[in-house]
Protein backbone atom coordinates (compact mmCIF):
# COMPACT_ATOMS: atom_id res chain seq x y z
CA UNK A 1 0.00 0.00 0.00
CA UNK A 2 1.23 3.54 -0.72
CA UNK A 3 2.35 5.79 2.15
CA UNK A 4 -0.10 8.41 3.33
CA UNK A 5 -0.01 12.00 4.51
CA UNK A 6 -2.93 13.10 6.67
CA UNK A 7 -4.15 16.69 6.51
CA UNK A 8 -6.17 18.32 9.29
CA UNK A 9 -7.58 21.74 8.33
CA UNK A 10 -10.94 23.52 8.64
CA UNK A 11 -12.89 22.95 5.44
CA UNK A 12 -16.22 24.18 6.80
CA UNK A 13 -17.07 26.81 9.38
CA UNK A 14 -15.73 30.36 9.83
CA UNK A 15 -12.10 29.52 9.00
CA UNK A 16 -12.90 27.38 5.95
CA UNK A 17 -11.45 29.88 3.45
CA UNK A 18 -8.08 29.79 5.21
CA UNK A 19 -8.12 26.02 5.52
CA UNK A 20 -8.99 25.54 1.87
CA UNK A 21 -6.23 27.92 0.79
CA UNK A 22 -3.73 25.85 2.77
CA UNK A 23 -5.13 22.62 1.32
CA UNK A 24 -4.95 23.91 -2.26
CA UNK A 25 -1.31 24.81 -1.76
CA UNK A 26 -0.59 21.36 -0.32
CA UNK A 27 -2.36 19.63 -3.20
CA UNK A 28 -0.40 21.66 -5.73
CA UNK A 29 2.90 20.61 -4.15
CA UNK A 30 1.79 16.98 -4.13
CA UNK A 31 0.83 17.14 -7.80
CA UNK A 32 4.38 18.19 -8.59
CA UNK A 33 5.67 14.94 -7.11
CA UNK A 34 3.97 12.87 -9.80
CA UNK A 35 3.33 9.16 -9.45
CA UNK A 36 5.61 8.85 -6.43
CA UNK A 37 3.45 11.18 -4.34
CA UNK A 38 1.92 9.72 -1.18
CA UNK A 39 -1.82 9.44 -0.84
CA UNK A 40 -3.58 12.33 0.89
CA UNK A 41 -6.14 11.69 3.63
CA UNK A 42 -7.97 14.94 4.31
CA UNK A 43 -9.86 15.64 7.55
CA UNK A 44 -12.13 18.58 8.29
CA UNK A 45 -10.87 20.14 11.53
CA UNK A 46 -14.00 22.21 12.13
CA UNK A 47 -16.40 21.08 14.80
CA UNK A 48 -18.46 22.18 17.77
CA UNK A 49 -15.24 21.72 19.77
CA UNK A 50 -12.56 22.40 17.17
CA UNK A 51 -9.71 21.41 19.48
CA UNK A 52 -11.25 18.03 20.25
CA UNK A 53 -11.87 17.56 16.51
CA UNK A 54 -8.17 18.17 15.88
CA UNK A 55 -7.29 15.58 18.51
CA UNK A 56 -9.66 13.07 16.93
CA UNK A 57 -8.11 13.65 13.49
CA UNK A 58 -4.63 13.20 14.94
CA UNK A 59 -5.62 9.91 16.53
CA UNK A 60 -6.84 8.59 13.17
CA UNK A 61 -3.52 9.56 11.58
CA UNK A 62 -1.48 8.08 14.43
CA UNK A 63 -3.28 4.74 14.12
CA UNK A 64 -2.82 4.55 10.33
CA UNK A 65 0.13 2.21 9.75
CA UNK A 66 0.77 3.76 6.31
CA UNK A 67 0.87 7.33 7.59
CA UNK A 68 4.23 9.12 7.45
CA UNK A 69 3.25 12.71 8.23
CA UNK A 70 0.44 15.02 9.29
CA UNK A 71 -0.09 18.51 7.85
CA UNK A 72 -1.97 20.73 10.30
CA UNK A 73 -3.55 22.16 12.26
CA UNK A 74 -4.56 25.75 11.51
CA UNK A 75 -5.14 27.14 15.01
CA UNK A 76 -2.49 27.09 17.73
CA UNK A 77 -4.96 25.64 20.24
CA UNK A 78 -5.58 22.75 17.84
CA UNK A 79 -1.87 22.11 17.36
CA UNK A 80 -1.52 22.02 21.14
CA UNK A 81 -3.97 19.08 21.16
CA UNK A 82 -2.80 17.22 18.07
CA UNK A 83 0.99 17.51 18.43
CA UNK A 84 1.34 15.29 21.56
CA UNK A 85 -0.77 12.56 19.95
CA UNK A 86 1.34 12.61 16.80
CA UNK A 87 4.58 12.72 18.80
CA UNK A 88 3.59 9.59 20.70
CA UNK A 89 3.22 7.85 17.33
CA UNK A 90 6.57 9.19 15.99
CA UNK A 91 4.60 10.96 13.24
CA UNK A 92 5.96 14.14 11.67
CA UNK A 93 3.59 17.07 12.23
CA UNK A 94 4.01 20.21 10.14
CA UNK A 95 1.97 23.17 11.39
CA UNK A 96 2.03 25.72 8.59
CA UNK A 97 0.76 28.87 10.33
CA UNK A 98 0.38 28.37 14.12
CA UNK A 99 2.26 31.04 16.11
CA UNK A 100 1.68 30.38 19.83
CA UNK A 101 5.15 30.46 21.38
CA UNK A 102 4.54 27.58 23.80
CA UNK A 103 3.86 24.99 21.08
CA UNK A 104 6.42 22.21 20.85
CA UNK A 105 7.11 18.52 20.73
CA UNK A 106 9.70 16.11 19.35
CA UNK A 107 7.97 15.61 15.99
CA UNK A 108 6.55 19.10 15.42
CA UNK A 109 7.75 21.53 12.73
CA UNK A 110 6.44 25.11 12.54
CA UNK A 111 6.76 27.19 9.40
CA UNK A 112 5.55 30.58 10.62
CA UNK A 113 7.62 32.51 13.20
CA UNK A 114 6.15 32.41 16.70
CA UNK A 115 4.78 35.33 18.69
CA UNK A 116 8.13 36.04 20.35
CA UNK A 117 9.68 36.64 16.93
CA UNK A 118 6.77 38.94 16.07
CA UNK A 119 7.37 40.93 19.25
CA UNK A 120 11.03 41.41 18.32
CA UNK A 121 10.04 42.57 14.83
CA UNK A 122 7.66 45.17 16.26
CA UNK A 123 10.38 46.43 18.60
CA UNK A 124 12.85 46.66 15.74
CA UNK A 125 10.42 48.74 13.69
CA UNK A 126 9.76 51.07 16.64
CA UNK A 127 13.47 51.57 17.11
CA UNK A 128 14.08 52.25 13.41
CA UNK A 129 11.12 54.68 13.37
CA UNK A 130 12.76 56.65 16.23
CA UNK A 131 9.90 55.94 18.62
CA UNK A 132 11.18 56.57 22.16
CA UNK A 133 7.97 55.95 24.12
CA UNK A 134 5.33 53.33 23.35
CA UNK A 135 2.08 52.45 25.07
CA UNK A 136 1.24 48.75 24.70
CA UNK A 137 -2.49 48.11 25.00
CA UNK A 138 -3.77 44.54 25.19
CA UNK A 139 -7.19 42.94 25.23
CA UNK A 140 -8.29 40.60 28.02
CA UNK A 141 -7.40 37.33 26.26
CA UNK A 142 -5.15 35.38 28.60
CA UNK A 143 -3.92 33.18 25.75
CA UNK A 144 -3.00 35.95 23.28
CA UNK A 145 -3.49 39.63 24.12
CA UNK A 146 -1.96 39.62 27.59
CA UNK A 147 1.07 37.34 26.99
CA UNK A 148 1.91 38.68 23.53
CA UNK A 149 1.48 42.22 24.80
CA UNK A 150 4.00 41.42 27.54
CA UNK A 151 6.41 40.00 24.95
CA UNK A 152 6.11 43.17 22.87
CA UNK A 153 6.73 45.34 25.92
CA UNK A 154 9.79 43.32 26.94
CA UNK A 155 11.22 43.38 23.41
CA UNK A 156 10.79 47.17 23.23
CA UNK A 157 12.46 47.66 26.60
CA UNK A 158 15.39 45.54 25.45
CA UNK A 159 15.92 48.11 22.69
CA UNK A 160 15.95 50.94 25.19
CA UNK A 161 12.43 52.25 24.63
CA UNK A 162 10.27 53.60 27.44
CA UNK A 163 7.21 51.37 27.68
CA UNK A 164 3.88 51.56 29.46
CA UNK A 165 1.34 48.72 29.43
CA UNK A 166 -2.40 48.73 30.09
CA UNK A 167 -5.56 46.79 29.17
CA UNK A 168 -7.79 48.18 26.44
CA UNK A 169 -10.08 51.00 27.51
CA UNK A 170 -13.77 50.41 28.11
CA UNK A 171 -16.03 52.12 25.59
CA UNK A 172 -16.79 55.06 27.91
CA UNK A 173 -13.22 55.65 29.14
CA UNK A 174 -11.27 58.61 27.71
CA UNK A 175 -7.96 57.64 26.13
CA UNK A 176 -6.08 60.95 26.01
CA UNK A 177 -5.17 61.06 29.70
CA UNK A 178 -3.33 57.72 29.47
CA UNK A 179 -1.17 58.52 26.46
CA UNK A 180 1.46 60.43 28.41
CA UNK A 181 4.56 60.96 26.27
CA UNK A 182 3.79 58.03 23.97
CA UNK A 183 4.82 58.40 20.34
CA UNK A 184 3.04 55.16 19.44
CA UNK A 185 0.22 52.98 20.70
CA UNK A 186 0.49 49.27 19.97
CA UNK A 187 -2.76 47.30 20.33
CA UNK A 188 -2.23 43.57 20.87
CA UNK A 189 -5.42 41.59 20.52
CA UNK A 190 -8.28 41.17 18.10
CA UNK A 191 -10.46 43.71 16.32
CA UNK A 192 -13.61 43.74 18.41
CA UNK A 193 -16.66 45.92 17.92
CA UNK A 194 -15.03 48.94 19.55
CA UNK A 195 -11.82 49.03 17.55
CA UNK A 196 -13.06 51.59 14.99
CA UNK A 197 -13.97 54.01 17.76
CA UNK A 198 -10.66 53.35 19.50
CA UNK A 199 -8.68 54.19 16.36
CA UNK A 200 -10.71 57.38 15.91
CA UNK A 201 -10.22 58.45 19.54
CA UNK A 202 -6.48 57.79 19.51
CA UNK A 203 -5.94 59.71 16.30
CA UNK A 204 -8.09 62.58 17.53
CA UNK A 205 -6.15 62.73 20.81
CA UNK A 206 -2.82 63.03 18.97
CA UNK A 207 -2.73 63.07 15.14
CA UNK A 208 1.03 62.37 15.22
CA UNK A 209 0.69 59.10 17.13
CA UNK A 210 1.69 55.93 15.36
CA UNK A 211 -1.31 53.60 15.60
CA UNK A 212 0.00 50.04 15.54
CA UNK A 213 -1.54 46.63 15.92
CA UNK A 214 -0.78 42.93 15.71
CA UNK A 215 -2.37 40.85 12.96
CA UNK A 216 -5.51 40.17 15.00
CA UNK A 217 -6.37 43.86 14.67
CA UNK A 218 -5.75 43.97 10.90
CA UNK A 219 -9.41 43.74 9.92
CA UNK A 220 -10.72 44.96 6.55
CA UNK A 221 -13.66 46.52 8.40
CA UNK A 222 -11.29 48.73 10.41
CA UNK A 223 -9.39 49.73 7.27
CA UNK A 224 -12.64 50.75 5.55
CA UNK A 225 -13.69 53.03 8.41
CA UNK A 226 -10.32 54.70 8.95
CA UNK A 227 -9.76 58.31 7.92
CA UNK A 228 -6.93 58.89 5.42
CA UNK A 229 -4.97 60.80 8.06
CA UNK A 230 -5.25 57.97 10.60
CA UNK A 231 -4.45 55.42 7.89
CA UNK A 232 -1.19 57.21 7.13
CA UNK A 233 -0.13 56.68 10.77
CA UNK A 234 -1.26 53.04 10.96
CA UNK A 235 0.73 49.83 10.60
CA UNK A 236 -0.16 46.22 11.43
CA UNK A 237 2.46 43.55 12.14
CA UNK A 238 2.25 39.89 11.22
CA UNK A 239 4.48 36.84 11.08
CA UNK A 240 2.84 35.98 7.76
CA UNK A 241 5.07 36.69 4.74
CA UNK A 242 2.93 35.26 1.93
CA UNK A 243 -0.63 34.07 1.20
CA UNK A 244 -1.75 31.04 3.21
CA UNK A 245 -1.68 28.85 0.12
CA UNK A 246 2.08 29.33 -0.02
CA UNK A 247 2.43 27.93 3.50
CA UNK A 248 0.33 24.91 2.58
CA UNK A 249 2.55 24.37 -0.45
CA UNK A 250 5.75 24.58 1.58
CA UNK A 251 4.41 22.33 4.33
CA UNK A 252 3.71 19.60 1.78
CA UNK A 253 6.97 20.23 -0.11
CA UNK A 254 8.94 19.80 3.14
CA UNK A 255 7.05 16.58 3.94
CA UNK A 256 7.66 15.18 0.44
CA UNK A 257 11.38 15.97 0.60
CA UNK A 258 11.69 14.35 4.03
CA UNK A 259 9.94 11.19 2.81
CA UNK A 260 12.10 11.08 -0.32
CA UNK A 261 15.20 11.28 1.87
CA UNK A 262 14.13 8.95 4.68
CA UNK A 263 11.82 6.40 3.08
CA UNK A 264 8.90 4.77 4.85
CA UNK A 265 10.28 5.11 8.37
CA UNK A 266 8.41 7.55 10.61
CA UNK A 267 11.30 8.37 12.91
CA UNK A 268 13.65 8.88 9.97
CA UNK A 269 11.13 11.20 8.29
CA UNK A 270 10.99 13.31 11.46
CA UNK A 271 14.80 13.49 11.64
CA UNK A 272 15.07 14.47 7.98
CA UNK A 273 12.50 17.25 8.27
CA UNK A 274 13.83 18.70 11.52
CA UNK A 275 17.38 18.72 10.15
CA UNK A 276 16.30 21.34 7.58
CA UNK A 277 19.00 23.96 7.10
CA UNK A 278 19.14 26.98 4.81
CA UNK A 279 16.16 25.81 2.78
CA UNK A 280 15.10 27.96 -0.17
CA UNK A 281 11.32 27.85 -0.25
CA UNK A 282 8.26 29.62 -1.58
CA UNK A 283 7.94 31.41 1.79
CA UNK A 284 11.60 32.43 1.89
CA UNK A 285 14.85 30.90 3.06
CA UNK A 286 14.83 29.32 6.51
CA UNK A 287 16.32 26.70 8.79
CA UNK A 288 14.71 24.84 11.67
CA UNK A 289 16.09 25.17 15.19
CA UNK A 290 16.41 22.39 17.74
CA UNK A 291 12.73 22.78 18.67
CA UNK A 292 11.50 22.55 15.09
CA UNK A 293 10.75 26.29 14.84
CA UNK A 294 11.55 28.24 11.71
CA UNK A 295 14.42 30.70 11.95
CA UNK A 296 12.68 33.08 9.52
CA UNK A 297 12.07 36.57 10.87
CA UNK A 298 8.54 37.86 11.46
CA UNK A 299 8.88 40.85 9.16
CA UNK A 300 5.39 40.99 7.64
CA UNK A 301 3.76 44.40 7.87
CA UNK A 302 0.49 45.87 6.56
CA UNK A 303 -0.52 49.45 5.85
CA UNK A 304 -3.88 51.01 4.95
CA UNK A 305 -4.13 52.62 1.51
CA UNK A 306 -7.41 53.76 -0.04
CA UNK A 307 -9.31 52.05 2.80
CA UNK A 308 -7.69 48.68 2.05
CA UNK A 309 -5.05 46.58 3.78
CA UNK A 310 -1.91 46.32 1.64
CA UNK A 311 1.58 44.95 2.23
CA UNK A 312 3.89 47.67 3.48
CA UNK A 313 7.27 47.27 1.80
Amino acid sequence: MPPRVHVGLPLTGPAAALGRDLLRGAELAREGAGAAAPELVVHDAYGVDRDEQAAANARVAAEDAQALAYLGDLHSSQVARSAPILAQADLLAVAPVATWIALGGPTLVRLMPHDGALARAVARWLDEADVDHVLVVHDYDGDYGEPVGAMCADAARERGLEVAVRPVWNHDEPVAADLGRAHAVLYVGVAGSGVVGLWHDLHEADPQLWLLGTDGVAAPSLAREMSPAAAARTRFFTAQRAPFGFYGYEAMALILDAIAQAGNDRAAVVRAARATHDRASIVGRYSLDADGHTTAVADGRLAVVDARLVWDS
